[in-house]
């Protein structure tokens, strides 16, 4: 049986790693984290659970393409509850709310009732909307694999794309922003400014179809449950997964993979000892700290790796190759990361808040943080789902997207980065407080968790989980695998811009793929029968 061994136990590990347990190898995942998920993580301070990660998951409708996949690697299954928030957005104007509705229609008449004079530019995001809402992004195999299993993704719905491009190609000229911009009502463009205003425009259009069709839901129990379902379908088919296990680099011998060199219990120590001071992303653990890097070899060999850290970082960290070695592809994914960064905030109130989702509002006082000022603010509110806070308690989260990184590392090297997380916490307690009065004296924590958190605990490049895709912007998807080193592949959000969970748990796939293909082996997507 061959051995693989993949490292990082992201969604795009734990994707490739069930695929390939299922189709007949012996597959190791070694995480440096205590908790499996990568960015798709949730955490508790203080009795409250903060969503790190999802807010709306596409797939998670079983007509989505992609629900196929989250179900074969376990995230989801038919037991899952899935909820369908609606409006998913809203915010204040001039004393009313406006709102953001899943179907498009609704979404289009309301906001005429708003803005009259604006028809024309509603009534054709709708028509834009819909013609979205008739395709989803094909998921393909690779050549020369064989394949046990359903295709997912057939020729002829390939055909459904063509009334799309002329589209597409519109919308990828325009910012966000510049979309926005069109509409007449100065709440219209603030409405349309959910998403950061920078992306292309193609993004707003695809997520609001993508709630139009009825997806785009939020799985019970958020990203740990996901994460803990792969876990489980992974190690209920045999493989094996090493928490607190941090890999120092890819052994290559004579072109050929032979394994990974681990970091020992004292490597790691001093590891933990010198990374940046944070309050921990995941708390829910069966592993003691240090107990399997103290026990283990300090090699595990293996016949293929893949890699699903952060490709970035993994260039530089984990392959002792000289540059120009590396495959083309890999030094253009290295000059073309643009990183989409957010500074997050998690808030536990004893009051419940039962207005959900809560409207956006502009703040009399404007928050500055990190060198930026922010004039709005919105949060998800997650009263009502089971689990989140105490009775009589709401949990809040809320991020300002924005590569802050830099700033937030001179914090840290000149002793300041816990004295700014403490000051940007009091504006947010100060913010709710002047909005909702009667939540004075009532804030039981600000959890703060900066991009330095976020690479602290996934080792992504400025702590971020996926590309800025901007107007003009083409898709680029990167091949996984190098020509120059056998056995080699790679996998994570990195591969395929813009990138997210979708792309992530895709490129795990792929990855297995490529596994299955070069060993000759069945790809196995649904059962383990074909094998006995």
């Amino acid at each position: 049986m061959k051995k693989i061994v993949i490292i990082g136990a992201g969604t795009a590990g734990l994707s490739a790693a069930v695929y390939l347990q299922r189709s007949g190898f012996e597959v190791t995942i070694c995480e440096q984290h205590s908790i499996p998920g990568g960015f798709c993580t949730s955490w508790k301070r203080k009795g409250y659970l903060f969503e790190g990660a999802i807010h709306w998951m596409t797939g998670s409708s079983p007509k989505a393409r992609h629900h196929q996949i989250w179900k074969q690697t376990g995230a989801i299954s038919e037991n899952t509850n899935i909820f369908l928030r609606d409006p998913f957005y809203a915010l204040e104007s001039d004393g009313k709310t406006m709102c953001l509705f899943r179907d498009i229609e609704k979404t289009a008449e309301h906001l005429i009732g708003f803005s009259p004079n604006d028809k024309k530019h509603i009534r054709s995001l709708a028509n834009d909307v819909k013609t979205f809402s008739n395709i989803q992004m094909p998921i393909l195999d690779i050549k020369g694999v064989k394949i046990h299993g359903p295709k997912l993704t057939k020729f002829s719905s390939l055909l459904k794309l063509l009334p799309a491009i002329f589209m597409l190609g519109r919308l990828n000229k325009q910012s966000i922003k510049e979309y926005a911009e069109r509409f007449e009502h100065k709440d219209l463009r603030r409405m349309f400014r959910f998403m950061p205003e920078d992306y292309s425009a193609v993004g707003l259009v695809a997520t609001l179809a993508t709630f139009n069709t009825g997806d785009g839901g939020y799985p019970e129990g958020g990203s740990l449950a996901i994460a803990a379902r792969m876990q489980k379908t992974f190690e209920d088919l045999g493989g094996k997964l090493l928490l607190k296990t941090k890999v120092k680099k890819v052994n290559i011998k004579n072109g050929a993979v032979t394994g990974v060199s681990l970091f020992n219990a004292l490597e790691n120590s001093a590891l933990e000892n010198n990374a940046p001071s944070d309050a921990p992303i995941g708390t829910l653990s069966s592993t003691p700290a240090g107990a399997l890097s103290s026990t283990l070899s300090s090699e595990l060999g293996a016949d293929a790796v893949i890699i699903t850290q952060e490709t970035i970082a993994a260039i530089d960290q984990l392959l002792d190759l000289p540059k120009d070695s590396l495959d083309k592809w890999l030094k253009e994914l290295k000059q073309n990361v643009n990183p989409a960064v957010c500074t997050f905030a998690g808030v536990g109130i004893r009051a419940i808040l039962p207005q959900n989702p809560l409207p956006a509002w502009k703040l009399d006082e404007p928050i500055k943080h990190a060198g930026r000022t922010e004039n709005e603010i919105h949060f998800y509110n997650y009263a009502g789902y089971e689990g989140y806070a105490p009775e009589g308690c709401s949990a809040l989260t809320m991020f300002f997207i924005g590569d802050t990184y830099d700033y937030w590392k001179k914090a840290k090297d000149e002793g300041n980065y816990e004295k700014e997380k403490q000051a940007l916490a009091d504006q947010i307690g100060k913010a709710l407080c002047r909005k909702y009065p009667q939540l004075e004296g009532r804030i039981d924590v600000i959890d703060i968790a900066t991009p330095l958190t976020y690479e602290r605990y996934t080792g992504s490049y400025h702590g971020s989980w996926m590309n800025v895709l901007g107007a003009g912007k083409k898709i680029r998807t990167y091949p996984g695998f190098t020509k120059n080193v056998s056995g080699l592949y790679f996998a994570g959000h990195r591969l395929t811009s813009p990138g997210g969970l979708p792309v992530a748990v895709n490129s795990g796939r792929k990855a297995a793929q490529l596994v299955c293909r070069q060993f000759g082996a069945v790809f196995n997507s649904i059962s383990p029968e074909i094998l006995s």
